[in-house]
């Protein structure tokens, strides 16, 4: 798997978060991309995900919502789309364009059939990163802008995730709705502990 930054240049960087609306730091997209790669260094060592990994989620954190200007309620579906068939995203290879098309618009309910042309290796990555991708975007589901991830601890059976929210129970039910995946894929549940 390729390294998807250094097909990345300063003026398309540019461009894309120009074309995306994903200049403003404090974003949805900003929040959920922190947390994604919050939980993704928590699991990088014990399910080894090393830096190649770490850079697709990145982008597909970013990009999981670009789909919202065409349909808020079918935003999953059409950011996989873009990503897939766009050619604004053409400076991306292949397999990798494919795999950040899946995370990202996998980010809600299902991934694509496009899954199934993968290698078996790519098909467990996708699955990773988008169950990783699923409970960041949960994360921040109430938009809580005072919303603080105070901590994450891992254990054999369980991902604990230390919250400061007025919208805890809000957090915790809308994990538990999107956190059959991440059980599948790493064998363990979230729980979320409010503090």
């Amino acid at each position: 798997m390729r390294c998807l930054e250094k097909y990345v240049s300063e003026e398309k960087r540019q461009e894309l978060e120009k074309r995306f609306y994903l200049t403003d730091s404090n974003s949805h997209e900003r929040r959920v991309l922190c947390y994604a790669l919050l939980l993704f260094n928590v699991l990088a060592e014990p399910f080894d995900l090393g830096a190649k990994k770490k850079n697709l989620l990145h982008y597909s954190a970013l990009l999981h919502d670009i789909g919202y200007e065409i349909s808020p309620q079918k935003h999953d579906a059409h950011t996989r789309s873009l990503l897939l068939k766009d050619p604004f995203f053409d400076f991306w290879p292949q397999p990798e364009r494919t795999m950040l098309a899946l995370i990202g618009g996998g980010h809600r309910k299902k991934m694509g059939n496009e899954i199934l042309q993968l290698s078996a290796k790519n098909q467990v990555t996708v699955k990773q990163l988008t169950a990783i991708l699923r409970i960041a975007d949960a994360i921040d589901y109430p938009r809580d802008l005072q919303l603080e991830l105070v901590g994450i601890n891992l254990t054999d059976q369980q991902l604990e995730l230390e919250i400061r929210s007025t919208a805890c129970s809000t957090v915790a039910a809308r994990v538990t709705q999107k956190s059959a995946l991440f059980q599948e894929v790493f064998g363990m549940s979230v729980q979320i502990i409010e503090v």
